[in-house]
């Protein structure tokens, strides 16, 4: 038996822009919103993207009220410090880049991560 936890991330009216940004930063996907009545004016009640150039999915929706975050950050493991850098690069558009690639100290040199508060206000680690 294999568990998947599934990042859920909420926003205030801006899931659909968010899922949108992070379909690109990440390469494309099945990208799936869900509104009540089918209504596009109404919020997003659920949203997907499950990433097709690496393994990975995403969950969402819009909420009523603020959106708190606290003490959480998403972990994406990537394949390579070059394609870590390349994602962390548009990922910290109208973000932060926290922490550019920071290699592992020797013998693991080759893995790393870098860190990024994107614009929407979530931290990512970025791993190889």
């Amino acid at each position: 038996m294999v568990l998947l936890l599934t990042p859920y991330l909420t926003f205030h009216g801006k899931c659909e822009e968010a899922f949108e940004f992070y379909a690109r930063v990440f390469g494309g996907g099945k990208t799936v919103f869900v509104r009540r009545e089918n209504n596009p004016n109404n919020p997003i009640m659920h949203a997907t993207i499950t990433f097709t150039k690496y393994d990975g999915c995403i969950m969402g929706a819009d909420i009523e009220g603020a959106v708190v975050i606290s003490g959480m950050a998403i972990c994406f493991v990537l394949p390579s410090r070059k394609v870590i850098e390349e994602v962390s690069e548009k990922l910290a558009e109208g973000g932060t880049l926290v922490q550019e690639f920071l290699p592992h100290p020797v013998p693991h040199d080759n893995d790393g991560g870098a860190e990024v508060l994107d614009k929407f206000g979530y931290t990512w680690y970025l791993s190889t």
